[in-house]
C-alpha cells in the first residue's frame, strides 16, 4: 500500500513540476513504434523548420504498473521550448503484467521507441544526432538506462524523482562517455520510493567516472536547491542544448 501511495504522490509531484500552463497538442498521436505490445505507441510534437529539430523524449512514471504518456501534455518543457524549435515525444510502454514481471524486458523495449524515432527522423523533421530523454520515477530509471545502458545516440538525461531500483538497475550501467545527467528529487528521506539518496548516489558515481551530472532537490531532500531566480526546466534545457552542441535560445 505504501508503495502505491508513493506512485500516486509521484504523479501529483510530476503534475506540479510539469504543469504550468497549456502546452500545444501533439502533432501526431498514438504512433506505433512496435507491434509487440498494445501500449507500444507514442505521441510526437514536431517542429516546422528548415533544419531538423533536436528531440526530447519523455517516459512516464507509475511503478511499471500504471501511468500514461498524456501526463506530459501540459509540460512546461513543451510550453516553453516547442515554440523555440525543440521537438518532443511522449512514450507508452508495457507494464510488468505484460512482460511476466520482467523489468529488463520493459527497459529493453523502451529502446525501440528511440530506434523508431531515429529511423523516422526525416519524416518527423528530427535530428537523430541530438536526442535527449527524460522521465519521472519509473521513467527516471528508463531514462538512465537509455542514456547509459544502450548504444543509442542519447546525448543527455533528465531524471525526476530517482526511485528505488536505482542501485540495481542504474548504478552498474553508468560509464564514462555516457549521457550527461540532470537529476531532481523533491522528496525527503521519509519517501522510501524516491529517497534522495538515490539521486545522490547517481551524482557520486558520475563524478567518479567523469560523467557530467547536476543534481537538485527541495530543502527537505537535503540535495542542493535550485538557485534563487532560476527554474529547473531552464537548467535542464541548458544541459540538453550543451549536449546537442547548440546555443540555447534567449
Amino acid at each position: 500500500m505504501n508503495k502505491q501511495i508513493g506512485v500516486w504522490a509521484t504523479a501529483a509531484i510530476l503534475a506540479g513540476l510539469l504543469s504550468a500552463g497549456h502546452a500545444a497538442e501533439p502533432t501526431h498521436t498514438d504512433v506505433r513504434y512496435s507491434k509487440k505490445f498494445e501500449r507500444s505507441v507514442l505521441d510526437i510534437w514536431t517542429v516546422e523548420s528548415d533544419k531538423p529539430a533536436p528531440l526530447v523524449v519523455y517516459f512516464h512514471g507509475g511503478g511499471f504498473k500504471a501511468g500514461d504518456k498524456r501526463h506530459f501534455y501540459r509540460s512546461e518543457f513543451i510550453r516553453k521550448y516547442h515554440p523555440k524549435g525543440v521537438a518532443f515525444a511522449s512514450v507508452n510502454y508495457p507494464f510488468l503484467e505484460h512482460t511476466d514481471k520482467s523489468y529488463a524486458a520493459i527497459l529493453a523495449h523502451t529502446a525501440e521507441a528511440i530506434t523508431f524515432l531515429a529511423a523516422n527522423a526525416k519524416k518527423y523533421n528530427i535530428d537523430a544526432s541530438r536526442i535527449s530523454v527524460t522521465g519521472s520515477s519509473a521513467g527516471a530509471l528508463i531514462s538512465g538506462y537509455l542514456g547509459h545502458g544502450t548504444k543509442l545516440p542519447i546525448r543527455s538525461v533528465f531524471a525526476h524523482q530517482q526511485p528505488m531500483g536505482t542501485p540495481a538497475l542504474i548504478l552498474p550501467l553508468l560509464h564514462r562517455g555516457g549521457a550527461a545527467m540532470v537529476l531532481f528529487n523533491s522528496s525527503g528521506p521519509n519517501d522510501r520510493v524516491h529517497h534522495p539518496d538515490n539521486a545522490a548516489a547517481v551524482k557520486r558515481r558520475c563524478d567518479q567516472i567523469g560523467v557530467f551530472c547536476v543534481v537538485h532537490g527541495s530543502k527537505q531532500s537535503g540535495l542542493p536547491e535550485v538557485p534563487e531566480g532560476e527554474d529547473i526546466h531552464d537548467i535542464v534545457m541548458k544541459v540538453f542544448y550543451k549536449s546537442w552542441k547548440l546555443t540555447p535560445p534567449e
